[in-house]
């Protein structure tokens, strides 16, 4: 199957992260987090507003969403198959780890990314 080219949302994360690497001797993400990363954002961008893509300091790769006081939302993948989850909604404390299939989002964390933003202003 051919991929599609990488998102500009995660090309200027792995841009900045690059510095960060060089300055502060983070670890980079592998290509297997690259590559769930890229299949994360290709799934939930007909789902959502495009998230903050972040790499993390430990190689990860996670996209969030804030919505004001409403909360917030952040889907972390590390190439081994897995999405993890964290989110806090209304007060309400969210977190799950799931197996993230190739061409589909995780049950939980389409649930938890709709109740996050349903009732937007």
């Amino acid at each position: 199957m051919s991929r599609s080219p990488i998102s500009p949302l995660l090309a200027n994360a792995l841009a900045e992260a690059r510095a960060l690497t060089e300055q502060r001797a983070w670890t980079p993400p592998v290509d297997a987090t690259i590559a769930e990363a890229q299949r994360l954002i290709e799934l939930v961008l007909p789902l959502a507003r495009p998230p903050e893509v972040l790499v993390e300091p430990h190689g990860a790769i996670s996209l969030e969403w804030e919505v004001g006081a409403r909360g917030w939302l952040k889907l972390t993948v590390e190439g081994m198959g897995q999405i993890e989850h964290a989110a806090v909604i209304e007060g309400d404390e969210y977190a799950r780890a799931e197996t993230f299939e190739e061409d589909r989002l995780p049950p939980w964390a389409g649930e938890v990314l709709k109740r996050l933003l349903a009732h937007r202003s």
